[in-house]
């Protein structure tokens, strides 16, 4: 191991030439310099490879594969790294320039410990433009306690770029299951966050959130959401087995709610099944998002009626009616 390899920043690449180059000179700028910057392309078929090439940078280390997806890309990736801490990174995304500096500062002392970042989403080439909206785990907390406080918000965000990772934590529960595509990172942060004692907050780690792409997240095929759904089963089997309550099964039939209005009026059997569960843990009061429109005839109809109505809607063309 190379001595002065603290951090091992894992990034995961597939067609990415468009962001690609704002995401490696955002690492490449951090104040933190003990890190090595680990690149996996998985079989692009755009120019990513080569602009990767165009770095010199000694502690770039460039690996390429056929495409397998993104959990075996990471995975590949955590079996190069040399850094006692690893942090994941999309190829898409940037970080602000404190942001290793910060994470590592706050993981010393500690042996059980993941560390979160602050973050914030951007939809144009202009990562300055995110919107830093602060939550309520944006604190140190007990685990457990921040598995709770995450799910109970109305979007809970568990990207595994949020955590600067000890590599002890994921020699003891390996990496990434490469079954999943869809929804990977919530299984993986779930299984980190169910053996830790607790989360730190940096908040001068800063990371900008790139969306409005074409993602693997929009998708409707019916394997992507056998992927989410598995992802989310185990997920919330890991929070039940560390604590069963009426509050833990809410929360968990409460994300079992929002996938069953993702996938609403597709696959009738998963959103079946769907229910079902839901019913065994309680029951949800989650209510469907949506614009004004959308909330009026979910009152008037029902939120599944006011949702055929919107799809059908938008296969006609209309999509500037304020569903959304």
């Amino acid at each position: 191991m190379t001595p002065s390899v603290e951090i091992s920043v894992i990034v995961p690449c597939y067609n990415a030439a468009a962001y690609i180059a704002m995401s490696i000179d955002s690492v490449l700028a951090q104040t933190f310099t003990q890190f090595e910057l680990i690149l996996i392309d998985d079989g692009s078929t755009d120019e990513t490879a080569s602009i990767i090439a165009t770095y010199k940078d000694p502690r770039i280390r460039f690996y390429q594969q056929e495409n397998k997806g993104q959990c075996k890309a990471s995975n590949y990736g955590l079996s190069l790294a040399q850094g006692k801490y690893i942090k994941f990174f999309d190829a898409d995304d940037v970080l602000n320039e404190t942001h290793l500096q910060a994470q590592w500062e706050k993981i010393q002392g500690t042996a059980d410990t993941l560390v979160s970042c602050a973050w914030g989403r951007f939809y144009n080439e202009d990562p300055q433009s995110a919107n830093f909206i602060p939550e309520t785990v944006w604190k140190d907390m007990p685990s457990l306690e921040w598995i709770k406080a995450s799910l109970a918000q109305p979007y809970d965000m568990m990207g595994a770029w949020l955590w600067l990772i000890p590599k002890t934590l994921l020699d003891k529960v390996r990496g990434w299951d490469e079954r999943l595509s869809l929804n990977n990172d919530f299984e993986f942060s779930m299984r980190l966050l169910t053996h830790v004692k607790e989360v730190r907050f940096a908040e001068n780690a800063k990371l900008y959130y790139r969306s409005g792409i074409a993602s693997l997240s929009r998708t409707t095929s019916r394997k992507s959401y056998e992927s989410g759904l598995l992802s989310n089963e185990l997920g919330c089997g890991y929070l039940l087995q560390k604590e069963n309550t009426d509050t833990t099964q809410r929360l968990c039939a409460d994300r079992y709610q929002e996938w069953v209005f993702r996938i609403y009026p597709l696959h009738q059997d998963l959103v079946s099944n769907l229910e079902r569960k839901i019913k065994i843990l309680g029951g949800s009061h989650r209510k469907m998002d949506g614009g004004r429109l959308f909330k009026t005839l979910s009152t008037l109809m029902g939120w599944k009626a006011a949702k055929r109505f919107r799809l059908m809607l938008e296969k006609l063309g209309y999509t500037k009616m304020p569903f959304n």
